[in-house]
């Protein structure tokens, strides 16, 4: 049995949060081993966005967090690997470099890179990860609750891909082009960094065209377990999400990452159901095409590759940044300006949406054929 800790937080009060972080820890077992040990904290730094834009883990909980670490005698430190801009840009904007200068945290070291083996990786038995990992004790994993393109949900288990070097996440996204593969790849992650605590932010969450152009949508929910699974089962069914839809989180409870099942999870904290939000908008999903009508083999997989969700772009918000097609990994890429706009060779998309991700005007959506 697994244990999730729900607190309600209706703002980013840093006193608030950090009362609902110490009961958790409390009904979790403690956090005394902490002590003498160096604590990266791995919030979602996704791209440089004010806080308010509820693209990254808000600078308040990271606060609070660090401050409950140093008392019990941690040494903090703070890092993420942006798709796009520099780390100078990256914190500053994001509100985090403030909270890091004011706390005597320290800035993890994600510009180098080392190679991790992963004896239990399924697909995965070597990552190329940012050197911080290296360097610390133990990883604390910061997520944000969004919507994803791709993934149709990011929490506690997907923050992780934070760990690889940016200019390499693409890499991943081309080798691992398949989203059950993909997913897969990231329950491997989880295995090679056995990371200790997640906590995941969802005061104020994502919802629509996530995880960078969604919309805010007030969640005033915090969760937290040592259980990844279990704590992004508690998140999705919380904002009305099934997790056995969500790939990466189905394949960590087959994996035994973790558990999925209602009954294997024990909520503790606040009331579930005073807390669940109905009407989250959520990105559009891929049609199962024996839902539509049975189909022979040959055409199923045609119909399925027509009803794929696709990035589509809207060229009045684009402001020609090509942030898109430097982040594109296809090879060789499916985007190119043409007549003064970008255009996207449908044939050679892998679908992967980090064109939307990195895309600074919110110009590129998902969207789908409906039949």
């Amino acid at each position: 049995m697994s244990k999730v800790y729900l607190g309600k937080c209706e703002e980013y009060d840093k006193k608030k949060i950090k009362t609902i972080l110490k009961k958790a820890f409390k009904e979790l077992g403690g956090i005394d081993f902490v002590k003498n040990k160096k604590i990266l904290l791995n919030p979602n730094l996704l791209a440089p966005a004010e806080p308010e834009k509820a693209v990254t883990t808000h600078p308040s909980v990271l606060e609070a967090t660090g401050q409950i670490v140093q008392e019990h005698g941690g040494e903090v430190f703070v890092g993420d690997s942006p798709g796009m801009g520099t780390f100078k840009i990256l914190y500053r904007k994001t509100g985090i470099e403030k909270v890091v200068r004011e706390n005597g945290f320290k800035f993890a070291n994600f510009k180098d890179k080392i190679q991790v083996p992963n004896k239990d990786g399924k697909i995965v038995k070597n990552f190329t990860l940012a050197k911080a990992y290296r360097e610390v004790d133990i990883v604390f994993s910061l997520a944000k609750l969004k919507t994803h393109g791709m993934a149709y949900y990011t929490g506690a288990i997907k923050n992780l891909f934070g760990m690889v070097p940016g200019l390499l996440k693409p890499q991943f996204h081309y080798k691992f082009s398949d989203k059950e593969l993909f997913a897969q790849m990231l329950v491997d992650l989880n295995f090679a960094i056995k990371p200790e605590l997640a906590i995941i932010d969802g005061i104020v969450a994502m919802e629509g065209d996530g995880p960078r152009n969604g919309n805010p949508r007030n969640i005033n929910s915090l969760l937290i377990s040592r259980d990844f699974v279990a704590a992004d089962s508690v998140a999705c069914r919380l904002v009305n999400i099934d997790p056995r839809e969500i790939i990466h989180i189905r394949k960590g409870s087959e994996s035994n990452l973790g558990e999925m099942e209602k009954k294997r999870i024990e909520i503790v904290g606040d009331i579930f159901d005073d807390l669940k939000v109905s009407k989250f908008k959520q990105p559009p999903k891929e049609t199962k095409v024996d839902s539509v009508v049975p189909l022979p083999g040959f055409i199923k997989k045609i119909v399925k590759k027509i009803l794929v969700p696709k990035p589509k772009f809207d060229h009045k918000k684009c402001i020609l940044c090509k942030e898109c097609i430097k982040i594109c990994p296809s090879k060789p890429k499916s985007l190119k300006i043409k007549d003064n706009k970008i255009k996207i060779n449908r044939n050679s998309c892998i679908k992967c949406f980090c064109c939307q991700e990195m895309c600074p005007a919110g110009a590129i959506n998902a969207r789908r054929f409906v039949l």
